[in-house]
């Protein structure tokens, strides 16, 4: 485990820009201009993704972690009241407004593990284009980041892409549901753009571009619940085994 306190300013980089941009959303959520509210939700989850770049030496940037258990304790504290007070007190809707209301769990949780399979198939691509190595080399600390991680991606992420973004891209095209998850994966997938690295012909991106796909389309045809399953497990596996 490793731990730079130099990785600590990414806070006092990031919670500025936060508390700036809460206010404009704020009120355009009051306004109920739904596409102004995902350019600038989606500005926002991107600058907060970018600014880790900054600190790439020291964190690493996925697939290529550092062991930095006290930061990535920190950020995954971050995003989840990064999210609640978001959802609360700028959207302020319910959980049950914008997909958690579960109602069959054990066929959300059926529906979340089978959709692992089409992604799994990506992974020997991605070995082959990118020459990442898979490890059982598995320590506390990768444990600890994983997690961090997999609850980042199973709340933060799927709260405000398949939660808040995907229900304001379903207004603006009036339920157009092929359209919503269309945009929706788009919106995911640009947010990522330079977080990851450009390899294996962008095999990263087509990766989070066909997840976002599937993603949208389990919250449309069932709940978060689904979504989060995918997203956080794939998310602890990619993190421990690579």
């Amino acid at each position: 485990m490793e731990f730079y306190i130099i990785n600590l300013l990414y806070f006092i980089i990031a919670i500025p820009i936060v508390l700036i941009t809460f206010p404009i959303l704020s009120k355009l959520c009051k306004d109920k201009r739904f596409l102004s509210i995902i350019i600038v939700l989606s500005l926002l989850l991107f600058s907060v993704r970018f600014i880790l770049i900054i600190f790439q030496d020291t964190i690493g940037i996925m697939p290529y972690l550092i062991e930095d258990v006290v930061f990535y304790s920190l950020l995954m504290i971050f995003g989840v009241i990064f999210t609640w007070f978001y959802v609360f007190k700028i959207e302020k809707v319910s959980f049950k407004e914008i997909g958690g209301n579960v109602e069959n769990v054990k066929k959300s949780i059926i529906y979340g593990l089978l959709a692992y399979i089409p992604l799994l198939c990506l992974l020997p691509f991605m070995r082959f284009l990118t020459n990442i190595h898979i490890t059982f080399n598995i320590t506390p600390g990768k444990i600890i980041v994983a997690v961090a991680f997999a609850i980042l991606a199973g709340f933060y992420e799927e709260i405000m892409f398949r939660g808040i973004i995907q229900n304001h891209f379903m207004e603006i095209t009036e339920n157009n549901i092929k359209k919503t998850i269309l945009l929706t994966s788009i919106t995911f997938t640009v947010t990522h753009m330079f977080y990851l690295p450009f390899a294996g012909f962008g095999i990263y991106y087509i990766f989070v571009f066909i997840m976002g796909l599937i993603l949208s389309f389990l919250r449309v045809k069932f709940d978060l619940l689904a979504c989060s399953i995918l997203h956080s497990g794939i998310v602890f596996i990619l993190i421990v085994f690579v």
